[in-house]
């Protein structure tokens, strides 16, 4: 195939000129997803599609209707005008797209993590400010109403004294052959911890081992373990060997414990008495009725998770992007994601011993990180 640069109107529709223009680089799944994602959302008009795979690049445009292609940022930021750019690469490419793509001057829209590495995650947040661009990480786990829930009860107090976490993050991929289990599944289950959490992934050590059972060259199996301020446990594991695909969290409290499962359609959360003899869920006032789950009383039923939690994802960015005043930095989240990898790859050297080191901390955040500004405690941007 060869890429094509034409004007935006090859295969698409007519687009209004208050929606903003963005390309998707990076054409995997993920990629893909988020083209999808984008294209449906009001907010955007995709522009354009970039891989160095030619091929890939080639069917998700033709997937979506024609969408301009190309195989290389710089090409495609000379022939098509974009507001910004949503980032879906390996995790070697990461950094040195996103800089691209600030430096031109538009907003970022990136997954997970930032970088690989907090220097150059750092790198990445200092060039948005200097822009005044947005830089924000797609968290569309931190949208779903079951994940809400369990940040308001833990920051209410509601599940008493927290005992311990456990959290497991399991596929069947080793695709993915430029990082290591821990960078390759960590990310997620780390933001959202960090997010239930509201910033409190600042740990005094962590430590971590891996297992590489094929022969690949890199940790295939992992497990990570550090503490809360208040010194409960935290275990997290992550595998992909797998056979079984999971999602999995478990935060135990001296009154409540909650139990969380991205993989079940209706009930992603379990609220639980701490007493085991108690079996059965609470359901009033945490519940309403089987998947449907009751974030206030005042705001009525929630779906559970799906497109509508990665639109929302769409629409915030979409509305950063197109904000006409300043808003304050909160990219410290993403940073304390870079921040514990790097402490995970170190202890690992040294064979699992802890490993410490200083991350952004809630009092970095200027104030953000409050369960009730729960969304500035999920993006990074300005």
């Amino acid at each position: 195939m060869e890429p094509f640069a034409t004007d935006n109107s090859h295969g698409r529709e007519h687009v209004s000129a208050d929606r903003l223009r963005i390309a998707v680089v990076g054409a995997g799944s993920r990629g893909a997803g988020m083209a999808e994602t984008l294209q449906a959302s009001p907010d955007w008009d995709l522009a354009a599609i970039c891989d160095v795979d030619s091929r890939r690049a080639g069917n998700v445009s033709e997937r979506l209707g024609g969408t301009p292609w190309f195989e290389a940022i710089d090409e495609l930021l000379d022939s098509v005008e974009v507001d910004a750019v949503a980032i879906a690469t390996p995790l070697r490419a990461l950094f040195g797209t996103g800089m691209t793509a600030l430096r031109a001057g538009k907003h970022v829209l990136v997954e997970q993590p930032l970088a690989d590495s907090l220097e150059r995650g750092q790198e990445m947040a200092a060039e948005a400010d200097a822009r005044g661009v947005v830089l924000m990480a797609n968290k569309a786990q931190c949208f779903e109403p079951a994940v809400q829930k369990m940040q308001k009860l833990v920051g209410s107090g509601s599940l008493g004294d927290i005992l311990f976490v456990e959290a497991v993050r399991t596929e069947s991929n080793l695709a993915r052959t430029d990082r290591d289990v821990f960078w390759d599944l960590a990310p997620d289950s780390l933001a959202l911890l960090d997010y239930v959490f509201t910033g409190r992934l600042n740990p005094q050590g962590v430590s971590a081992l891996g297992g590489d059972p094929l022969g690949t060259g890199r940790d295939c199996v992992g497990h990570v373990n550090f503490r809360l301020p208040n010194d409960a446990t935290v275990h997290l594991h992550v595998n992909n060997l797998s056979r079984v695909k999971s999602h999995q969290l478990v935060i135990a409290g001296s009154q409540l414990v909650l139990v969380w499962d991205a993989m079940l359609q209706d009930e992603q959360l379990g609220i639980f008495d701490a007493d085991s003899s108690v079996q059965q869920r609470r359901r009033s006032p945490y519940w309403a009725e089987p998947g449907a789950l009751q974030v206030a009383a005042e705001d009525g039923p929630v779906p559970p998770f799906g497109q509508e939690a990665r639109g929302r994802v769409a629409a915030e960015f979409a509305r950063r992007a197109g904000a006409q005043q300043k808003m304050p930095s909160t990219n410290t989240s993403g940073l304390r994601v870079l921040g514990m990898l790097e402490a995970v790859a170190r202890s690992r050297s040294l064979e699992g011993q802890a490993s410490s080191i200083h991350v952004p901390g809630p009092e970095d955040d200027d104030g953000q990180h409050t369960p009730d500004r729960w969304l500035e405690s999920v993006l990074w941007s300005r």
